[in-house]
């Protein structure tokens, strides 16, 4: 009884602690100039940037809290080394983001070198050698490949959740609504699964990002910047590494693995998309380019063919439902 009271109160003290912060820094990032224009927006306010770095830091603070609770008045250990590799995992992805964001890197750091940063967020699950080697191939069967799966295949994971998931961005709250049904359903196929502990840090998570989200809806006031991007993204594919939920990972991340095709693409056709529409005096936005080069120009197409004008809120609103969908059938594949 005094866990299930304890795990209630953790979830409120992340969703109250986000909330502060979140709260505080919109004011004090615009006093100290780490602005951005809201693109999407025929006006092109400026809003304050980098508010995800402190959702990533309430879950840091929320998982140790909880920790302390479990050590001290339950007197349990019972998975700490798990929990402590999920907590340097996103503590490196907040070094990263924030030098990406307050630096300005994300404007003149070449793609390969941001790739090779964000490779150090493997590190953690490599040096525990975390994760099960035996995987199952289709037609093969189960194969052990070894160390080749804390070497090569757990870094290939890792960097490729996080950095996909900064793929889909810079619509208001898109970043936060994709994030929100992507951690909702681990918490659910984990507790299914009976893997406690990665369903209670899932569950810590959405309760953080549900209090930026609160900032971060249609009109936005803070963005969330790279902190948050590559730190969910971290985030999810160390849970599901750690929870040997390869399959289910892969099948969650359907729209993240098209928008890499268009992003391709895109390079082919000699063009490094952004994500951004082109929006009129009303705020209806049009495809920036001829082509389809990610999902949201997808969205924003068939959101005019639909209602005749495509807003970002709209835009929003399509590709969460495909994420909630495809979440939707992964849980019962």
């Amino acid at each position: 009884m005094i866990e299930y009271f304890l795990s209630i109160f953790i979830l409120l003290f992340s969703f109250l602690l986000t909330y502060s912060l979140v709260k505080r820094w919109i004011v004090l990032g615009k006093e100290l100039g780490l602005v951005g224009r809201d693109l999407n927006k025929y006006e092109k306010p400026e809003v304050t940037e980098i508010g995800g770095f402190f959702v990533l830091l309430s879950v840091c603070i929320s998982i140790l809290l909880y920790v302390a609770l479990k050590v001290y008045l339950i007197k349990t250990t019972f998975n700490l080394l798990q929990i402590f590799i999920i907590e340097t995992v996103v503590s490196l992805s907040l070094i990263i983001g924030i030098l990406d964001d307050v630096l300005g890197w994300k404007k003149g750091i070449k793609h390969w070198k941001r790739v090779l940063l964000t490779s150090t967020l493997a590190l953690p699950l490599m040096v525990t050698s975390s994760g099960v080697s035996v995987i199952n191939i289709p037609f093969i069967g189960p194969i052990d490949v070894g160390m080749l799966y804390p070497l090569v295949l757990v870094p290939i994971g890792i960097i490729g959740a996080s950095n996909a998931f900064n793929m889909i961005a810079g619509y208001n709250g898109l970043e936060a609504s994709m994030g929100l049904i992507l951690f909702t359903s681990l918490a659910i196929k984990s507790y299914l699964s009976g893997l406690y502990y990665i369903s209670y840090t899932s569950l810590i998570t959405v309760s953080s990002i549900l209090a930026f989200f609160i900032f971060n809806k249609y009109p936005a006031r803070v963005f969330p910047g790279n902190s948050f991007t590559y730190g969910i993204g971290a985030l999810y594919g160390s849970l599901i590494i750690l929870g040997n939920m390869e399959k289910f990972g892969v099948i969650t991340y359907t729209l993240y693995f098209i928008e890499l095709i268009l992003f391709l693409r895109g390079l082919k056709d000699g063009i490094y998309k952004e994500n951004f529409g082109i929006p009129d005096e009303k705020n209806c936005l049009k495809e920036p380019y001829e082509k389809i080069y990610s999902m949201t120009h997808l969205a924003i197409k068939i959101n005019k063919k639909i209602f005749g004008c495509a807003t970002e809120r709209k835009v929003v609103i399509t590709l969460s439902l495909l994420q909630a969908l495809i979440c939707i059938v992964s849980l019962l594949t």
